[in-house]
């Protein structure tokens, strides 16, 4: 894979904060001397991660089915609360401390493009399950693997209310069921060709038909998928160039994932949207393109697709761009990383990305979250960016950990010095990338008052433009 091994700190900068969640201290520097494609190598190919996972010990539920939540949560209706918090919490903790940055980037994107919404009924004790059973291990593999594990999880056939969605029954006098047409289009729309690729209203119809009979066994007590054939349309149907038999019964749906997950129009969308998480708002026509060719050459292997992305000239020719406004969720575990903070408890950070406009796994639409960067510039956000990076120097957000004098020691400055301490927090965490304007602003901090000058120092450059962009 080619990427440049001798541009320096700012093409490494760009590459942790685009396939990561930026830099912890130190790590530029360990990347610039080991070289880019070995980190990128490494990330493509994740391994275990048992300081992670030590971390994640402190969240037990996070390992529970769905059964057993519902279990949980019938006993004692306070328990999704516990669980609920280990949950998101454990998003917030990963994006900070995981040594898999690429995976854990990567099942944000994914969730968010088959999002599911947290506070949504039954998806309140399906969305662990979902993320972990259907999401995660499915990012670096195939896509047609992806869509119907994420498909047909009991959290998104109850997001999109393909649980409701049966052939009609006469019984007596009276019509039963009927298609809800709610996940056959966004099967479409969203998740797969892209609402300009010339589908009809008709294909939505028939594509939800494909859909009838797989559901959920039971919302209240277990929770799992369940294909009932009294509730399936077994004639014949046509989606969008596609011609389904009579008689497939369960296999209509899988012979239509087999061909939205291969068609052009699929590999277009889904590379446009990847393009534009991680390279740009409005990404060249000319990239999306090839990677649409590696989508369609490799039967839609998601670990090639992403391999070429990261090999291209567009996405290391924006290390030397305006950069790419970062999402609250970026910019609040971006921060925590570089600041080489410890996150012991998570709910003031969490807190934080509410206030932000961000709250973890809340995106009501079946849209999910913006992709664009552009999308997050508000006034209102920036306001609490700039805070947290002041309270987050200052050592004033609960059950988070980080200490300002201890990084500019470790970049050998002086902790008495405004000048010294920017310095050297610009050495060891942003391999001297700061902007000059942004290191003469620290420089000229006053030294007198109750907050220290590592904290003056570290909650500036934290909350500096510098750190509003990837």
């Amino acid at each position: 894979m080619p990427a440049p091994e001798t541009l320096g700190p700012r093409v490494v900068l760009h590459l942790l904060s685009r396939a990561g969640y930026g830099p912890r201290p130190g790590e530029i520097a360990g990347v610039l001397q080991s070289g880019p494609t070995r980190w990128i190598e490494d990330q493509l190919d994740p391994g275990p991660d048992p300081e992670l996972d030590q971390r994640l010990s402190r969240f037990p539920t996070l390992s529970y089915t769905t059964s057993r939540i519902l279990a949980l949560y019938n006993a004692d209706p306070r328990s999704i609360g516990v669980i609920l918090d280990e949950f998101t919490s454990a998003k917030v903790v990963r994006a900070v401390h995981a040594r898999n940055q690429l995976e854990e980037v990567l099942v944000d994107f994914w969730f968010n493009h088959f999002n599911v919404f947290v506070n949504d009924g039954f998806d309140r004790y399906s969305i662990s399950s979902y993320e972990r059973d259907a999401i995660r291990p499915n990012v670096l593999g195939r896509f047609r693997d992806l869509l119907q594990a994420a498909s047909l999880h009991p959290a998104m056939l109850y997001s999109l209310d393909n649980y409701l969605n049966t052939v009609p029954r006469r019984v007596g006098n009276r019509v039963v069921g009927g298609i809800n047409e709610n996940q056959g289009r966004e099967l479409l729309e969203l998740h797969t060709v892209g609402v300009d690729a010339g589908y009809t209203q008709a294909d939505v119809v028939e594509a939800s038909r494909c859909l009838t009979g797989h559901g959920i066994d039971n919302l209240n007590t277990s929770g799992q998928y369940v294909y009932r054939t009294a509730n399936h349309d077994n004639d014949s149907k046509q989606v969008f160039g596609l011609s389904v038999p009579g008689g497939g019964g369960e296999g209509d749906v899988q012979r239509l994932f087999d061909h939205l997950a291969s068609h052009p129009a699929t590999a277009s969308h889904i590379s446009k949207r990847l393009c534009q998480r991680f390279v740009a708002d409005d990404p060249s026509p000319a990239l999306v393109e090839r990677l649409a060719g590696v989508f369609l050459r490799t039967d839609g292997d998601l670990r090639e697709v992403t391999k070429a992305l990261f090999g291209s000239a567009e996405f290391w020719a924006e290390a030397f761009g305006a950069g790419k406004p970062k999402t609250p969720l970026e910019y609040v575990a971006s921060t925590l990383r570089g600041a080489g903070a410890e996150v012991n408890q998570a709910r003031a950070v969490k807190a934080v990305l509410q206030d932000m406009g961000m709250p973890l796994y809340a995106c009501n639409p079946p849209t999910g979250y913006s992709n664009r960067g552009a999308d997050w510039l508000n006034p209102s956000s920036h306001l609490y960016r700039m805070n947290l990076a002041l309270d987050l120097a200052a050592g004033a957000v609960s059950g988070v950990a980080a200490d300002m004098a201890g990084l500019v020691r470790t970049g050998g400055g002086n902790p008495d010095d405004p000048r010294s301490a920017a310095d050297a927090i610009n050495r060891v965490v942003f391999g001297l990338t700061l902007s000059s304007a942004t290191l003469g602003a620290a420089a000229s901090l006053p030294t007198s008052g109750s907050v220290t000058v590592p904290a003056r120092v570290g909650g500036l450059l934290f909350a500096s433009p510098d750190m509003q962009v990837r």
